[in-house]
């Protein structure tokens, strides 16, 4: 057996109604979702401190969790880990037909080209450029990924321009003791947009920017 068959088998006695463990077998997809979100934290964490045991350590919990949703949805009949793996292989044939077809793609630019009109053939089905982008994601990267949309449209000032500058959601949004700054909110958007206009990351800029914070308050504790 290979070590990803090894750990499938794992997570099978796991899972096992009568041997395996009781936590494991009162998880389902929505209870385990926090956790794929932290260990896909705990893994950029792992990157931005460019150490490989880390980074190897990491990857293995990402991976845990995948086989963990799989060996669950096995469980309901739904799908498997196989079916994941071969689901995700055919995918990246698909969008690569510069590599695994006969389309010409020479630069990134190209590549780029390729892969979004593959990625489009797939997803025709969707009647707006912004579905697909989780609602899940933290603000920053949703507004990020949001303005690379509208820039891709050609839209994003027109978008800009059209966002209000008084709060019309719930002000539930916000904690008891906080509220809600539309106008803020809004210059932000404006500040995210310029940023990629300028080619900036600014989810990446900002982490960089409180990692920073952070070692500046450590050397305060400290003093």
């Amino acid at each position: 057996m290979t070590s990803v068959e090894d750990l499938v088998a794992v997570v099978d006695r796991l899972l096992d109604p009568e041997h395996g463990c009781v936590w494991n077998r009162g998880q389902t997809h929505a209870t385990l979702a926090r956790y794929a979100v932290e260990e896909a934290y705990e893994l950029v964490d792992a990157i931005d401190d460019g150490d490989a045991d880390e980074l190897r350590e990491e990857l293995g919990d990402v991976l845990y969790q995948v086989v963990l949703h799989a060996g669950i949805a096995a469980r309901q009949g739904a799908f498997t880990f196989e079916d994941v793996a071969e689901s995700v292989r055919e995918k990246m044939v698909r969008r690569h037909p510069h590599v695994f077809g006969d389309e010409e793609a020479h630069t990134v630019e190209d590549v780029v080209r390729v892969w979004r009109a593959a990625k489009a053939q797939e997803k025709s089905a969707r009647t707006s450029a912004f579905d697909g982008v989780p609602r899940a994601m933290p603000p920053l990267e949703r507004a990020t990924k949001l303005v690379e949309r509208l820039a891709e449209r050609g839209d994003l000032h027109a978008a800009l321009s059209a966002v209000p500058d008084e709060a019309d959601g719930p002000a539930s949004v916000a904690p008891a003791d906080a509220e809600v700054d539309a106008a803020w909110g809004a210059a932000l958007l404006a500040e995210i947009a310029a940023a990629h206009e300028r080619g900036v990351d600014p989810a990446a800029s900002l982490r960089a920017a409180v990692v920073a914070l952070e070692a500046a308050g450590r050397r305060l504790e400290s003093a």
